[in-house]
């Protein structure tokens, strides 16, 4: 017999942590399975959670059929297998848990519902009664999207794959009037944040955790984690997910697969990451249930210093991500670790940081090459608002003038991914989707400005687009992928930076004031523009999509334009010395031909375009009644 609930399928041999538990919240989900199969992939390390759900909150729960319960302390799987034949509650199977003993048995018993419960009330009667008759079992199993880890006991305890229990009895029989949870239903004041919060009495025994908080007290704040892992706070455990860009972690854990690593042992630091991203990733992950010390799923009232709350209003979600937020309906805060402890500390976010990465033995440890390269990137941010860049670069200061803040955006965002893993020829290499890039430069809705300031950026070397032949095979493929999801054609979302100043820009100056010349508006920055006016390399530079792809460079049809503009340029200048820009015209329109081939045209046949200006006028031997402002083309003395 198949059921359905919320699986993730890869195996541990111990139970997970930090970003391990992000890892499982992203892959679990809707699955149908064979009860063995389910039987077996739980002995061995998979994680399930027991109902079906359509998202990771208790408003998401859909129907269930299974049924499990936790057990931690004070029983043993013999005494819970011989209640289950006197009450007539009989399990499918029994595994052992990741933390268990011989001498403390800790270990899950799982039922299976004669038939799919698709009404929630009967599914949380049912729950609570199976909780309230198996006494011994752990209370916080009551929550329909709690998750439960498989074991390593590699085979089921007591397996009876047709056993199943029929909910309707099984309230009818054990079912009392105090077994009710009562559900707090809160009109959430966020759209994204809506839910049914089970309004649990629970010790206050998280107050301790919550005072050495405040008082930034990490000893104290330790040796109240580290119990929760029973008491001994040299243990080690297994370290399977280090950062994914530490070349020094990723180093060790090959030369030493099987090596164990302390974790919140005295002074000593485990985790060492060496760029901002990914420290900040893990810390996001960190449980903030642990570091709390309150029960995932369940209300709490609200720990925060300008919140009186007099009922349970706090609770702990996760986001897709697995960043885990502390959200109170109450005063409608949510906060992340980070800032929840800059609430409870009354202290700046720096300080929240560093207290958190104590407690955990985090440490950020970049090498003199991460650090050279944040400095470069920080400085090309300065550099451009200084009078130095616009006196140096004229041109280019006013071209960039529109589009400077998303460049310096950019800097700052792209600094924090930097890795001694990740470069190409000893510079950072970038990878950006323009959906994010658009957050990050603060644009909306429309993906033409981003991809323009990308163009004008490249064109004038300011910032580069890798050619796909240049990328590592691994961060390529993972660009493709993305690249499929979402339907793109073609990959430019790789990026480098070069360092500003004059050999680097001298070049892009003289780009940009041949473009200013040119009239040329950032729509028209097409890749015929580029080819026609500034050649060939510059072009596959500023548009490495199309290299391999049109070796042909412009197609006949435009050259066909092209020529067709220029003999009638040409015409009009031999009969009267110039032609007005506004004149350039074939079939009664201005051909946006004109303006892909300009410069080219001036090139080729000797032209200038100029403003009609007095001085102008006198040097080109232009008349006087043409209009003042108007652009002229004729050839150039």
């Amino acid at each position: 017999m198949k059921v359905k609930l919320m699986l993730d399928t890869k195996k541990f041999d111990n139970k997970p942590t930090g970003y391990e538990t992000g890892g499982v919240q992203k892959r679990i989900s809707q699955t149908e399975i064979e009860i063995e199969d389910l039987a077996n992939g739980l002995c061995n390390g998979m994680t399930c959670k027991p109902a079906l759900l359509n998202g990771t909150k208790s408003v998401d729960w859909i129907q269930q059929q299974v049924f499990m319960l936790d057990f931690d302390d004070d029983t043993t799987i013999e005494k819970e297998l011989q209640n289950c034949n006197t009450l007539g509650i009989k399990p499918v199977f029994a595994y052992t848990s990741f933390s268990h003993t011989d001498d403390h048995h800790k270990f899950r018993l799982v039922f299976v519902a004669d038939e799919v419960i698709t009404d929630v009330d009967k599914r949380n009667k049912l729950q609570i009664t199976l909780i309230n008759t198996f006494d011994k079992s752990d209370k916080v199993t009551f929550d329909c999207t709690r998750i439960f880890y498989g074991g390593k006991g590699k085979s089921p305890i007591q397996p009876n794959y047709d056993a199943r229990i029929n909910a309707d009895d099984i309230i009818a029989k054990y079912y009392k009037d105090e077994y009710e949870l009562p559900v707090k239903k809160v009109k959430a004041k966020s759209d994204k944040v809506k839910s049914n919060i089970n309004n649990v009495i629970i010790n206050d025994g998280y107050m301790d955790n919550i005072n050495a908080i405040k008082e930034l007290d990490v000893d104290r704040l330790r040796s109240l984690i580290t119990p929760q892992l029973k008491g001994d706070s040299n243990k080690e455990y297994t370290l399977l997910s280090l950062s994914l860009s530490s070349k020094n972690n990723h180093q060790e854990l090959k030369d030493n697969p099987n090596k164990e690593y302390t974790l919140l042992s005295g002074s000593h630091s485990s985790l060492t990451f060496n760029n901002e991203n990914d420290l900040y990733n893990y810390i996001n992950s960190i449980d903030l249930c642990e570091f709390l010390n309150i029960d995932e799923g369940y209300a709490i009232n609200c720990i925060l210093p300008n919140h009186e709350d007099n009922e349970p209003s706090a609770y702990i979600w996760r986001t897709q991500d697995n960043t885990q937020i502390y959200k109170c309906f109450g005063c409608g805060k949510a906060l992340t670790i980070i800032g929840l402890v800059e609430e409870l500390a009354q202290c700046k976010r720096s300080k929240a940081i560093e207290f958190i990465m104590s407690v955990y033995g985090i440490v950020l440890k970049e090498s003199d090459w991460i650090v050279e390269q944040k400095e470069i990137m920080r400085q090309n941010a300065l550099y451009l608002d200084t009078e130095e860049f616009k006196i140096q670069f004229p041109n280019i200061s006013k071209l960039i003038r529109t589009r400077k803040t998303h460049l310096k955006m950019m800097l700052i965002y792209f600094s924090q991914f930097i890795t001694d893993e990740l470069q190409i020829n000893d510079k950072p290499l970038f990878y950006g989707g323009y959906t994010k890039l658009m957050e990050v430069c603060g644009i909306k809705g429309n993906m033409n400005t981003m991809s323009q300031s990308l163009t004008l950026f490249t064109l004038l070397n300011m910032l580069d687009k890798v050619e796909l032949d240049k990328i590592p095979e691994k961060e390529l493929n993972k660009a493709k992928s993305i690249s499929a999801k979402y339907g793109f054609k073609k990959l430019t979302n790789f990026y480098q930076f070069e360092e500003y100043g004059c050999m680097t820009l001298n070049d892009s100056e003289n780009i940009a004031k041949t473009l200013i010349d040119n009239n040329i508006s950032l729509k028209g920055l097409s890749r015929e523009y580029v080819l026609r006016t500034f050649g060939k390399e510059l072009s596959d530079k500023v548009f490495p999509q199309y290299k391999y792809e049109n070796e042909r460079g412009t197609s006949k049809k435009s050259d066909d334009f092209t020529l067709r503009i220029s003999e009638y340029i040409l015409e009009n200048i031999k009969k009267k010395r110039y032609i007005l820009e506004k004149d350039v015209k074939i079939n009664n329109k201005i051909e946006t031909q004109w303006k892909k081939s300009i410069q080219e045209i001036l090139d080729n046949y000797g032209l200038v375009r100029v403003k009609a200006s007095k001085v102008n006028k006198e040097k080109y031997n232009l008349p006087a009644d043409i209009p003042y402002q108007s652009f002229v083309i004729c050839r150039d003395n």
